[in-house]
């Protein structure tokens, strides 16, 4: 299960412990939105959409339009239209990492990696299912992920 602590923590950094700590709701209802995947009525790239629209919709909301947050370092940052997708991604690699590792799971990550540009998709056929890569296929991954996503998003978990 995808709980509101980790939910808070993924987005801690993205949109600051001040709009977290005042927004839990927020937090409850991405959580919640991800938790409700089930495959037989659900598809990945769509729950991305839901996550990522409505983070949006609470940053906006709360700022009034301005997009414009109080970081933990004190800055005010003006969050993009486009972190907001990778903040939705960050939060389905939770929901990814919360799947059975059948069959089914692994051929709903493939098929979700291989229509959007998730990394989270990446992450999990790399780190949740290596045993059913080749080490050919493993080595793609590793190529893929440091040449199309920026050095922040995988330094913690894929070695240079």
């Amino acid at each position: 299960m995808v709980t509101a602590e980790r939910t808070a923590d993924m987005l801690r950094p993205w949109l600051g412990s001040d709009f977290v700590a005042c927004h839990p709701e927020v937090i409850r209802q991405a959580a919640m939105r991800l938790n409700a995947f089930g495959f037989n009525r659900d598809d990945l790239s769509r729950v991305q959409q839901d996550v990522d629209s409505m983070l949006f919709m609470a940053v906006r909301n709360a700022t009034s339009g301005r997009m414009v947050l109080r970081m933990d370092t004190d800055d005010l940052i003006r969050v993009r239209v486009s972190d907001f997708s990778v903040m939705a991604d960050e939060l389905m690699y939770l929901l990814l990492e919360d799947l059975p590792r059948d069959q089914r799971t692994l051929d709903a990550i493939r098929a979700y990696s291989l229509r959007t540009s998730s990394l989270s998709s990446l992450k999990a056929l790399y780190l949740l299912f290596p045993h059913a890569q080749t080490e050919e296929e493993l080595h793609t991954l590793r190529r893929v992920i440091k040449t199309c996503h920026p050095h922040f998003r995988w330094r913690q978990w894929l070695n240079p």
